[in-house]
């Protein structure tokens, strides 16, 4: 009779994480795009300064996985950065870097493990995407990464497509 209890209690503890570990489904992921485009500061800096990029962005829990494509840049890429800004249009400082193909058309990739603040700072619409060139070392193509819930007047936030080529101008 003792062995019969054992096991109805092994049944019922084994039912129980069953169920538990059913319930706790991971995160569902959440989609983001960014499109990229030049920042000329000056008329002077518009022939070194142009170009287009798309990028999609799936985050699932604190990771961040990006993968995106670039063309039109009138030196070759050299870096690619996921930035932290004060808001859309805002610059701000690098939080991870990015692979990014060193040519003037190629493709740009990462996976990042965000903290608590850089998640909510992503909701926010705060992160962007940069990618630096050698004809402009500071800032070639800018991004910022939006939600379709994220809409600021008078703009429609892009919409994910991860089989979008990069726009050419």
């Amino acid at each position: 009779m003792k062995t019969t209890r054992m096991t109805m209690a092994h049944r019922v503890l084994a039912a129980g994480l069953v169920a538990g570990l059913l319930g706790a489904a991971a995160p569902a992921p959440e989609h983001y795009a960014a499109y990229l485009g030049p920042t000329p500061i000056n008329d002077a800096t518009k022939p070194r300064i142009r170009g287009r990029a798309t990028a999609t962005i799936t985050v699932t829990g604190p990771q961040l996985a990006i993968t995106g494509a670039f063309s039109g840049l009138a030196g070759p890429a050299t870096t690619a950065e996921l930035r932290l800004g004060g808001g859309v249009g805002i610059p701000g400082p690098s939080i991870a870097p990015l692979k990014v193909s060193a040519a003037t058309s190629g493709e740009l990739s990462g996976q990042i493990s965000l903290d608590a603040a850089q998640l909510k700072a992503l909701r926010q619409g705060r992160l962007y995407v940069q990618i630096d060139s050698q004809t402009a070392p500071d800032g070639n193509l800018w991004g910022w990464v939006l939600s379709p819930a994220i809409a600021l007047p008078g703009t429609t936030p892009p919409t994910p497509n991860p089989d979008s080529p990069a726009r050419s101008e």
